[in-house]
């Protein structure tokens, strides 16, 4: 018997008037212009007190809000009190409006009358508002979907806006899953760099996360309820406790995420009773905890002893619902990531290719080579820069034979070659840097943008900071030559051009491929200013204006950083989804967070740290590097591309053909929260061969840019320890043990490869760090 079903959609309505094609609340703070087919056109909420830009709704085949059963689109009519209804072969439909006084809800319930259950059932409400990007400076006010999540019991997100405009979704009822929009192709290589919408997937198949609900199907006579409330949030802090009152769901929100043993992070629970909680390490083994109930709120302060990754369930007594988040554990030292990323480097492939990430790794290498010198492996790390090189590079003149313009590649050269000389101390490698450095003058235009032809490409990677690293080196040496003198003074004047450009410019550049206000173009811009900052004096008013400028990116690019996910696989990470296609040719897109081009960010966060002593930036820098380098384990040198945070993804995965172990073929393949490995360990380049970057199939592939993690771990943390005196007193640190007496305050490192310490202490006190004294006076911060 063929099955028929019956589906009402409701959106509550308290207190409204109908003016027009509006719904409007009795206070005029929330105002949705509907259209005949029950699709909004726009949503104007201004609970806040303050007028802001109307929410505008997509006007194609993803207008919204919309019902889709099975991939199709369900056809609805305006009939009367803001109802809207439809019908579509044996399947009815009716949605009505609501709003309250601060928030617009929805209710969508589905009926079934079929006298058999109904299994694998499709059925999303595709939200509609439309999170692309495009231009500026429309898309300072145009929403990115930051955060989505699905929890057994109930559902959590909000949309957020590069201005810091904020709307939260939230459902009490279990949603199966979601789904972002993006852009896709047909063809594997041709994937956008937009999201359309995002839909709230009500009923879907598996496999899901195992902390996704089940929920696929309907039994005869079953009717089933969802609601969703959209409310505006007047910054990230409010998040939590807003969606707890609109779930009645408790919510887990941590300080840190990833802990060295013996490290403490200040967990906080919103929830409207005593909680129950069970922290598990693994699978099974569970870590006992005390709750502390504080003014609104409850806290555990969590301390892990053991690696691993800790799962913390949250529960409810009264409402039943429940809440996780993840925790990881790391024993090994900075310096264990290190050497790994360096035997990394060799076992998965370096090529030469189109593509600066193809040889990415080298970085690891010669890191690792100048601080912990292996002979052997040393050794491979050399015999394959000088395979490569040649291939690139006139080895006489150090000048690009190949890609000219794509000048990303020359100024991530230069920083190599300076990083090698820094292992090698060999003079002919910093001459090759600066030579390179001059290259990438050559292609600056009077404005200070460095340039692709005509495209502006300073943050395309960090080519200023490139040369900055550069500039590090000759500056070693100036003192003594004429020559590196002047080479230091003549890059310090480009570069500091292209530092105005981007400060007077912030998010009004451009990027490589289709354009978008994307991640690296602002990462790399605060990053970048930032660095040059720390070059000039405290005093400087350039200085400032430099702070500035980078702040104010900083607050731009927090719609696409992952601050407030509570799972350590994620947290801090920054939110990019059309690299797979390039890095291990596998598509359609899916957000890849994180990637080795998080790290771009996380630069910028120490600098800020350093020049402005807010502990959010070091608290956020940690976080983010600590999600960032479990791509790696360093006891097996398996290394990881990137983690996917989608739930599901039906994609094109191109894997190793058994056929033929060098070759790759493509499956189908569900993916959803999990990492994806490299493939340069068994999909590889003929030796002494330049290859395409991805398309030619020849073994290129972009995968290597993961080692940027261990570039900027090698940077801000490897040698470096923390302490920072907060606002109550405490004394914490990272990459460091700390114990206080009454006026002295001992810094241990955590292993000897840590020579210096910042210091940010609001109090007068002595600080002790290997074998060294210094009396600081109050509100001081430095480095010893």
């Amino acid at each position: 018997m063929k099955a028929k079903i019956v589906f009402v959609l409701l959106l509550f309505s308290l207190g409204l008037i109908r003016a027009q094609d509006s719904i409007i609340n009795d206070q005029q703070t929330i105002a949705l212009k509907v259209n005949r087919d029950g699709t909004a056109e726009n949503l104007s909420i201004n609970t806040l007190q303050k007028t802001s830009p109307a929410i505008q709704f997509r006007t194609d085949s993803l207008s919204g809000p919309s019902i889709w059963l099975n991939k199709e689109k369900i056809k609805l009519s305006a009939t009367k009190d803001n109802l809207f209804t439809g019908q579509a072969k044996d399947v009815k439909f009716s949605l009505q409006y609501i709003t309250t006084s601060n928030r617009l809800g929805i209710e969508i319930t589905a009926i079934s009358t079929s006298p058999v259950s109904l299994h694998n059932v499709n059925l999303s409400l595709v939200l509609g508002i439309n999170t692309e990007l495009k231009k500026y400076p429309d898309w300072r006010d145009q929403f990115f979907p930051t955060l989505m999540r699905a929890e057994k019991t109930h559902f959590w997100g909000y949309l957020m806006t590069p201005n810091g405009r904020i709307v939260t979704v939230a459902s009490p009822d279990p949603i199966a899953s979601y789904t972002l929009h993006y852009n896709n192709s047909k063809n594997i290589f041709d994937h956008g760099h937009l999201i359309r919408t995002v839909s709230l997937n009500l009923l879907h198949p598996g496999p899901l996360p195992k902390r996704h609900p089940t929920n696929s199907s309907l039994l005869p006579g079953e009717t089933k309820k969802w609601r969703f409330y959209l409310q505006e949030s007047p910054h990230l802090e409010s998040v939590p406790g807003i969606v707890q009152k609109n779930t009645q769901a408790p919510m887990v929100k941590a300080n840190l995420y990833t802990l060295h043993d013996g490290e403490k992070s200040k967990i906080t629970i919103f929830s409207t009773s005593p909680p129950s909680i069970q922290m598990i390490l693994g699978e099974n083994k569970s870590i006992p905890l005390s709750l502390q109930k504080q003014n609104g709120y409850y806290e555990i302060n969590f301390s892990p002893s053991k690696e691993g990754i800790y799962t913390l369930h949250v529960t409810d007594p009264r409402t039943k619902k429940i809440s996780e988040a993840k925790f990881t554990c790391i024993s090994q030292n900075y310096s264990d990531y290190i050497k790994s990323a360096r035997r990394a480097a060799i076992k998965y492939a370096q090529i030469a290719s189109s593509h600066t990430e193809g040889w990415y790794g080298l970085f690891s290498g010669y890191i690792a080579k100048e601080k912990f010198p292996e002979a052997a492996e040393d050794q491979k790390i050399d015999e394959k820069f000088n395979e490569i090189y040649p291939l690139m590079y006139d080895s006489i003149t150090n000048i690009p034979v190949h890609f000219m313009e794509r000048i990303q590649n020359h100024a991530m050269m230069a920083a190599l070659f300076a990083q090698k000389y820094k292992a090698s101390k060999d003079i002919r490698d910093l001459k090759r840097a600066s030579d390179l450095a001059d290259y990438i003058l050559s292609k600056q235009s009077p404005d200070g943008a460095y340039r692709n032809g005509h495209t502006h490409y300073t943050s395309v990677i960090y080519i200023a900071k490139a040369i900055m690293e550069v500039m590090e080196q000759e500056k070693t040496m100036a003192a003594a030559s004429e020559f590196w003198a002047y080479q230091y003074k003549k890059h310090f004047h480009s570069v500091k051009k292209a530092i105005d450009d981007l400060s007077k410019n912030l998010d009004n550049i451009q990027t490589e491929g289709e354009m978008t206000f994307e991640d690296g173009m602002i990462s790399c811009s605060y990053t970048q200013i930032s660095q040059f900052a720390l070059l000039l004096p405290e005093s400087s008013p350039e200085r400032a204006k430099y702070i500035a400028a980078a702040e104010k990116l900083v607050e731009l690019h927090q719609c696409l950083s992952q601050l407030l996910v509570p799972d350590s696989r994620m947290n801090g990470a920054s939110l990019r989804f059309w690299e797979a296609q390039y890095d291990i040719l596998s598509g359609p897109n899916m957000m890849n967070s994180p990637h080795g081009w998080s790290a771009w960010q996380i630069y910028g966060l120490k600098n800020l740290y350093e020049l402005t002593g807010k502990y959010m930036y070091l608290e956020q820098m940690m976080n983010a590097i600590g999600t960032c380098i479990q791509l790696l384990d360093p006891k097996t040198d398996t290394l990881n591309w990137a983690f996917i945070t989608d739930p599901y993804i039906v994609s094109q995965y191109f894997t190793k053909d058994p056929k033929d172990n060098s070759k790759g073929i493509y499956e189908k393949k569900i993916i959803g929260e999990r990492y994806l490995p490299m493939i340069g360990d068994w999909y590889r380049a003929k030796p002494n061969t330049l290859v395409t970057g991805y398309w030619g199939y020849d073994g290129g592939k972009c995968d290597n840019d993961v080692h940027e993690i261990f570039k900027c771990l090698n940077e801000i943390l490897l040698n470096n320890a923390y302490v920072i005196e907060k606002e109550d007193g405490s004394i914490i640190g990272f990459n460091c043990k700390v114990q206080r007496t009454a006026n002295t305050v001992i810094v241990t490192p955590r292993e000897p490869v840590v020579t210096h310490l910042h210091y940010n202490m609001k109090n007068p006190v002595q600080i002790k760090f290997n074998n060294k004294v210094i009396n600081v006076t109050s509100q001081s911060k430095g480095w010893m």
